[in-house]
C-alpha cells in the first residue's frame, strides 16, 4: 500500500479545521440590521452572542422573519435563530444597542473571534501556492510521488506477490542461448557450489540480437526459473530533463537490488544510455554519459560474493562503450539470432497452442514459408491468420488463412480499388513471368511457390519463393539470384518492346547484392580477396565523420565498374533465358492474366514442356 504524502495530510487537516470552525454558523439565516432592531423593539429576542462585528441571535420562539437569500430578501416561517452584522464603523456606531438589550432583559455576552481561523485565512494563499506547485510537479513526473523523488528508480519489481510465471519451456528455440543462461539460474539457486571452488559468476550478461527475437522473453524466463526478485527497467527511463537524475536513479536501483539479493536486474535497450563516450560533436558534459559512468561504477563495485546479476538487452552492440563490455561488467554476450527452420516450427507450435486448427494445417510448410522471420513476426503471422479466419466467419483456421496472412504481412493489403489498364496488366504479367521462369530454369535458385499479379500495398505483382537456408552463399548462387531479380526487366524488354518503372525494387535489391559481392565478399574482378568496407556501421554522432576514406576515388571508380559488370552479366543471362523459353513465358503470362494467381507447379510444367524437363533444385549438403 502506498504511503500518503505529508502535504496531503496537512491540507486535509486544515480543511477539517476550517469546516468545524464554521460549524457554529451553519444552519443560521442572515438578516439585515434593521430587521434585528425591529425584532428587538418587539421583545422577541431571547439572547445574543456578540463577536466583534457579527452576532448570533436566538429568538423566544419560531417567528416569521425576512431573511437574506441569493434571490433577495424573502419571508420565512419558523425562524428561531439567525446571524446579523452589527455596525462597527466609527462613522456609524450604535450606542443605543446595549441599553436597549438591557431594557428588554435580553441575555447577551461577548466572545473573542477564533485566532486560529484568522491565521488560517491569512495563510490560505500560501497553502494554495504550494498545492499548485505540488500538482504541477506531479504532472511533470508522470504520477511519481512528489518533488523529492525525482531520483527514485522507475524499475518494476517482481517478487513473491507478483512472481514472474515465464519458464524456459515457454521459450521455443534458442537452445544454445538457454544452455548458457541456465548457468546463471543455477548460480542464483546454488551459489555455494561455485563459491567453494573460487569461481565467480559473470556479473553481467548481455543479450544481443535483432528486434523481436525474444531477448526480453528470455530475461523473464531466467527470472521465472530462478524464482528471485526481478527488477525490470528500460534504459531510457533513467534519463530526465534535470541534470543528475539519471545517475541518482541508477544508484537507487542498484541499492534496491543489493538489499533484495539474490536478485536479477534487467536493463532493456541498454544502447540508449550505453553508447560510446566522447563521440558527440563538440564534446562537453553529457547527462547520458554521467548516467553511463554511474552504471559502470555500480557494476564494478559489486562484491565478489554478491548474488546480483545484471542482464542487458540490445540490438546495437556495435555502438556500446567498450568499458561496458569488458570483463567485470558485461562479461558475456549471448547472441539471440533469427530462428532457423526447426526453431520457427517450434515457435509456431507455441503460438498455435490455443488456436483451433483444421487437420490440413501444415506447421512445417508455414515455417518454410517464413524464412528470416523473428519470433515476434511469427506470432504476428498466427494472429493475422486467426483474424483472417474470423473475418469470413470460420470457426477453425486452415492453410488458406495462413497464406492470406503471409501475403498481407509481406506485401500489404489487396489494392482492389487500383485501376490498371489492359496494357499495364499485360506488362505486369510478363514481368512476373520473367521472375518465375528464370527461377524455374536456373539451378540453385529458390523454389518458386506461387506467382501473383494481384496488387498489394505498393507492389503490383509478386513471386513467392521457399528459400533454402544456407549459412554460406556461393558466388554462383548470388549470381543466380541476380538473374532472377533482373528477369522481370528482361521480360519487359523482350516481350513488351519497352520498359516500365515496375523494376525499381528489383534493381535496388540486385544492386545491393552486387555491391556486397565487391566490397565485402571479394567477388569483384578488380578486387578479389579484398574487403573495402569496415564494421563501423553508420555514422554515429560524428564519430566517423573525421575518419579518412578507406580507398581513393580511382578505387571507387573500379568498384562501380565491377558492380556494373556483375549486373550486366546477370541481365544478359536473364534476357537469354526468357528468349529461349518464350513459349513458357507466353503460357505463364496468359495464365496470370486469366487467373491472377498461379502456383509454382504451373510454371515448372510450362518450363518442362519447352526444355524437356525442369531443372532440379539443388540439394543441401551436410
Amino acid at each position: 500500500m502506498r504511503r500518503l504524502n505529508p502535504w496531503l495530510i496537512v491540507l486535509f487537516v486544515l480543511a477539517l479545521f476550517l469546516m468545524f470552525s464554521q460549524t457554529g454558523n451553519m444552519g443560521r439565516s442572515t438578516v439585515n440590521y434593521n430587521v434585528f432592531r425591529s425584532l428587538l423593539e418587539q421583545g422577541q429576542i431571547k439572547s445574543i452572542i456578540i463577536r466583534q462585528e457579527n452576532a448570533s441571535v436566538t429568538l423566544n420562539g419560531p417567528t416569521k422573519v425576512p431573511v437574506n437569500t441569493p434571490q433577495g430578501v424573502q419571508e420565512r416561517d419558523n425562524v428561531s435563530n439567525f446571524t446579523v452584522r452589527l455596525p462597527g464603523n466609527l462613522a456609524t456606531p450604535d450606542s443605543t444597542l446595549i441599553p436597549q438589550l438591557e431594557a428588554k432583559a435580553v441575555n447577551y455576552r461577548f466572545e473573542a473571534p477564533s485566532q486560529w481561523l484568522s491565521i488560517f485565512v491569512s495563510l490560505l494563499p500560501i497553502f494554495l501556492l504550494f498545492g499548485l506547485m505540488y500538482f504541477f510537479f506531479m504532472r511533470a513526473q508522470g504520477g511519481q510521488s512528489g518533488v523529492m523523488q525525482f531520483g527514485q528508480s522507475k524499475a518494476k519489481k517482481y517478487g513473491k506477490e507478483n512472481r514472474v510465471q515465464t519458464k524456459f519451456t515457454d521459450v521455443a528455440g534458442h537452445e544454445e542461448a538457454k544452455r548458457e543462461l541456465i548457468e546463471v539460474v543455477d548460480f542464483l539457486k546454488n551459489p555455494a557450489k561455485y563459491h567453494q571452488l573460487g569461481a565467480e559468476i559473470p556479473k553481467g550478461v548481455l543479450l544481443v540480437g535483432p528486434p523481436g527475437t525474444g531477448k526480453t522473453l528470455l530475461a523473464r524466463a531466467i527470472a521465472g526459473e530462478a524464482d528471485v526478485p526481478f527488477f525490470s527497467v528500460s534504459a531510457s527511463e533513467f534519463m530526465e530533463m534535470f541534470v543528475g537524475v539519471g545517475a541518482s536513479r541508477v544508484r537507487t536501483l542498484f541499492e534496491d537490488a543489493r538489499k533484495s539479493a539474490p536478485a536479477i536486474m534487467f536493463i532493456d535497450e541498454i544502447d540508449s544510455i550505453g553508447r560510446k563516450r566522447g563521440a558527440g560533436i563538440g564534446g562537453g558534459h553529457d547527462e547520458r554519459e554521467q548516467t553511463l559512468n554511474q552504471i559502470l561504477s555500480e557494476m564494478d563495485g559489486f562484491d565478489k560474493s554478491s548474488s546480483v546479476i545484471v542482464l542487458g538487452a540490445t540490438n546495437r552492440p556495435d555502438v556500446l562503450d567498450p568499458a561496458l563490455l569488458r570483463p567485470g561488467r558485461f562479461d558475456r554476450q549471448v547472441t539471440i539470432d533469427l530462428p532457423n527452420l526447426k526453431e520457427r516450427e517450434a515457435i509456431l507450435k507455441v503460438h498455435l497452442r490455443n488456436k483451433p486448427l483444421t487437420a490440413g494445417v501444415d506447421v512445417e510448410e508455414i515455417a518454410k514459408s517464413t524464412p528470416y522471420f523473428s519470433g515476434a513476426d511469427l506470432k504476428n503471422v498466427t494472429n493475422e491468420a486467426a483474424l483472417e479466419a474470423a473475418r469470413i466467419g470460420k470457426t477453425q483456421i486452415d492453410m488458406s488463412d495462413f497464406y492470406r496472412a503471409l501475403d498481407k504481412i509481406t506485401l500489404g493489403l489487396e489494392n482492389s480499388s487500383l485501376t490498371i489498364s489492359d496494357l499495364e496488366k499485360k506488362a505486369i504479367a510478363y514481368h512476373e513471368a520473367g521472375h518465375a521462369v528464370t527461377a524455374a530454369v536456373i539451378p540453385g535458385s529458390d523454389k518458386l511457390q506461387k506467382v501473383s499479379i494481384i496488387p498489394r500495398g505498393r507492389a503490383l505483382g509478386a513471386a513467392f519463393y521457399l528459400p533454402e537456408e544456407q549459412v554460406l552463399m556461393s558466388k554462383e548462387r548470388l549470381e543466380n539470384q541476380l538473374i532472377v531479380a533482373l528477369g522481370g526487366r528482361a521480360a519487359e524488354e523482350v516481350f513488351m518492346g519497352s520498359v516500365t518503372s515496375g523494376a525499381a525494387d528489383d534493381f535496388r535489391k540486385a544492386t545491393n547484392i552486387a555491391r556486397k559481392m565487391v566490397l565485402e565478399w571479394g567477388m569483384g574482378d578488380n578486387f578479389k580477396n579484398m574487403a573495402l568496407t569496415t564494421d563501423s556501421g553508420p555514422v554515429f554522432l560524428g564519430e566517423d565523420m573525421a575518419k579518412p576514406k578507406m580507398f581513393s576515388e580511382h578505387t571507387s571508380q573500379l568498384v562501380d565498374e565491377d558492380v556494373k559488370r556483375i549486373l550486366n552479366r546477370a541481365f544478359e543471362r536473364a534476357r537469354e533465358i526468357v528468349t529461349e523459353y518464350k513459349q513458357a513465358m507466353h503460357e505463364v503470362a496468359d495464365a496470370l492474366l486469366s487467373q491472377e494467381l498461379i502456383t509454382g507447379d504451373v510454371v515448372r510444367e510450362a518450363v518442362a514442356r519447352v526444355g524437356g524437363h525442369s531443372q532440379p533444385m539443388p540439394q543441401t549438403t551436410a
